[in-house]
């Protein structure tokens, strides 16, 4: 199985960059594409939506070469603030900047773990008939695949925990604590996979405090009635 990997860059350069010295050297574990910057972060976010790639890999700085861009605009935006929009859309989403620009990345407050060196992270590789890499001797490749497959692992549990409540619920066995946790679960799947919402709008309120709400009104109405 290979994880589908979208680069940003507004260098056509560094596209082709991209293709030889990273899809090329990995293609047993990422296929990809790479795509110009839009104009606006929103038209941005748009289009990597569309496009539901496993991890995203963009370049810091994505205005400084406007005569590769397909038409003469601006781009209002760097790579920063695409790393920071999805993972406040998704939480814990495999996105990494790739730059030659990282002292700049890290000064302005972007997450140091997100950075690397584009081009020379791009050739790195492993040694033909190494040892299996430990957690100090991971080339990029590596550290982007494992993000990836521990972010689809934490999405599988996420979804097996929220199918066991869904059942606990159906059986009438679900407590206030777990129906708190299956509204949690499904606000961060339905935002993290975008089509996986299973609790319709109006059953989000807890079916618990819907019970209480019943006694309350039952328990009421049984007080009028003596004190009449």
């Amino acid at each position: 199985m290979t994880y589908s990997i979208l680069f940003i860059d507004e260098e056509k350069v560094a596209h082709r960059s991209f293709k030889k010295d990273f899809l090329d050297r990995n293609k047993e574990r990422f296929s990809g594409s790479s795509i110009f910057p839009e104009p606006t972060l929103e038209l941005m976010m748009a289009e990597i939506f569309k496009r539901n790639p496993d991890v995203v890999l963009t370049d810091f700085s994505l205005n400084d070469y406007k005569r590769d861009l397909p038409s003469d605009y601006t781009v209002e935006y760097n790579g920063g603030d695409i790393a920071r929009e999805l993972l406040a859309r998704r939480k814990g989403f495999p996105v990494f900047i790739a730059t030659s620009l990282g002292d700049d990345a890290a000064k302005d407050g972007y997450d140091v773990k997100l950075i690397y060196q584009k081009y020379g992270s791009f050739r790195e590789n492993k040694v033909e008939n190494e040892s299996p890499p430990d957690a100090q001797h991971l080339t990029f490749a590596d550290k982007v695949f494992y993000d990836v497959l521990s972010y689809k692992q934490f999405l599988d549990s996420a979804s097996a925990e929220f199918d066991t409540l869904v059942e606990k619920r159906s059986s009438g066995t679900l407590g206030i604590s777990e129906e708190q946790r299956l509204i949690e679960l499904d606000g961060f799947l339905e935002s993290s996979i975008d089509t996986k919402s299973k609790i319709p709008d109006d059953l989000r309120q807890t079916s618990n405090l819907k019970r209480l709400d019943d006694l309350i009104a039952k328990a009421e109405e049984i007080l009028k009635r003596t004190n009449v």
